[in-house]
């Protein structure tokens, strides 16, 4: 839940990228048997195939089988619930999407086998959030913007869920936060990188929209290094599908992941989880992303493979015009195209006496 960086123009030029291959309909789904096996593809085509399924039936006069409003999209326990997935746009990207999160071992542990939904929702200025998240017990449920699916990278998007999986339910189970963050609630936290300002800046859970936010920006807290951590796992996850040479993988989607985790803590702190305020502060704001991402780059190991994928540092510019995207994205051509519309009920045809 941040304003995030633009996912358009990359900062440094990926010097590698997975081969693009020949594309058919049917490509997507050939990968995942892959990556896979049969049964998760058995799963993914035989939900797709329900439309068509469908049409088949009252072209020739059956009634349809009976079903839910929509036909979701499953690859093992994750799931897009309400996906428009007639066409490869949305599809090719929901796999690989959900085969993301299947890769992620954390996740995956704290998921446990329960059905992971997500539900794509249309969002606009009146509430841009791009995506929250829900432990229900029986199954984890993640809303996610539409827009923010459609118009960001894949990057970016897996960087959002890292957010939300990592900042929010994920670190309630690291041993030690809750107490500790009764004793640092309406604590002031130093804000790094402007901690020699007179006086220092500072962040605290007074006044904040999510005290969760704030504890997760704050590099000495147990719920930043909790989210740190799915960061990075994600990070790594999304290096291997370049290697494993997954259709549209590249080292771009790295290093745009790395770049909406920076962005996200450096708003966070800097505007004390006011995101609007940290947009009137770009200079603030680009002093405290390079200074995450020095102390982020710095914990790495010298051999690993993504610490020579970090973005550049940013400027005023990069930060105003990140802002600038996240403003177009969620104005323009927002018409949630990757929603899948609900079955109508068939109507029964009249007949005359």
């Amino acid at each position: 839940m941040h304003a995030t960086a633009r996912a358009e123009e990359p900062r440094r030029t990926p010097s590698a990228s997975a081969p693009r291959l020949e594309r058919s309909p049917r490509h997507g789904m050939l990968h995942l048997q892959n990556a896979a096996g049969n049964a998760a593809v058995a799963s993914v085509v035989a939900r797709s195939g329900l439309p068509v399924q469908r049409a088949k039936d009252e072209a020739a006069g059956k009634a349809p089988a009976a079903e839910a409003d929509y036909v979701p999209f499953t690859f093992k326990n994750f799931q897009f619930v309400n996906l428009n997935h007639a066409g490869e746009k949305y599809r090719d990207k929901a796999v690989r999407l959900l085969a993301l999160l299947d890769k992620h071992a954390s996740i995956q542990k704290y998921v446990g086998g329960r059905p992971c939904r997500i539900t794509l929702q249309m969002r606009g200025m009146e509430n841009p959030t791009p995506a929250d998240i829900s432990d229900k017990g029986a199954t984890v449920e993640i809303n996610l913007a539409s827009y923010y699916f459609e118009k960001y990278d894949m990057g970016y998007i897996a960087g959002m869920l890292s957010h939300e999986f990592g900042i929010h339910p994920m670190a309630a189970g690291v041993a030690g936060i809750g107490d500790e963050e009764e004793a640092f609630t309406g604590f002031p936290m130093l804000v790094p990188g402007l901690e020699g300002k007179n006086p220092p800046r500072t962040m605290s859970t007074e006044g904040a929209k999510e005290k969760e936010h704030i504890f997760g920006a704050s590099p000495d807290r147990k719920r930043h290094q909790a989210y740190r951590d799915v960061a990075l796992e994600m990070a790594t996850a999304l290096y291997e599908q370049v290697k494993e040479q997954e259709e549209g993988a590249t080292e771009k989607d790295v290093t745009d992941l790395l770049d909406c985790f920076l962005m996200d803590v450096a708003t966070i702190a800097v505007g004390n989880d006011d995101r609007k305020a940290a947009g009137k502060e770009p200079s603030n704001v680009a002093t405290v992303y390079n200074r995450y991402k020095t102390l982020v780059r710095d914990g790495l190991a010298e051999n690993s493979p993504i610490k020579p994928l970090f973005p550049a540092n940013k400027g005023v510019l990069g930060v105003l015009g990140d802002f600038a995207t996240l403003a177009y994205r969620i104005t323009n051509g927002n018409k949630g195209d990757s929603i899948q519309q609900p079955a109508e009920p068939k109507v029964p045809a009249s007949t005359s006496a």
